[in-house]
């Protein structure tokens, strides 16, 4: 039987599994943008790529993290805003 406690551990772990894979996609396509010459589809992907990046913030709000989590998600929010900037 799980406990109350492992209910909510399990479930913040996928919070954060779900953040990290929304933030991986968020870098994926912002880099397709950088990678096209078509103004549409630059728009297009940046548009989902914000989107992801949108997503990962708001299941922040709910997820408690550990430092390494959060140095982690914090790297790649670095390295989606390089990618978006540049």
């Amino acid at each position: 039987m799980v406990s109350e406690f492992q209910s909510i551990e399990q479930q913040n772990t996928f919070k954060v599994e779900v953040i990290r894979a929304n933030l991986e996609t968020a870098i994926a396509f912002a880099k397709l943008a950088l990678q096209s010459d078509d103004e549409s589809e630059i728009i297009r992907h940046r548009q989902k790529a914000c989107e992801a990046c949108d997503e990962a913030l708001h299941s922040l709000s709910t997820t408690a993290l550990t430092q390494i989590e959060l140095e982690s998600i914090k790297t790649k929010m670095a390295h989606l805003e390089s990618i978006l900037m540049g």
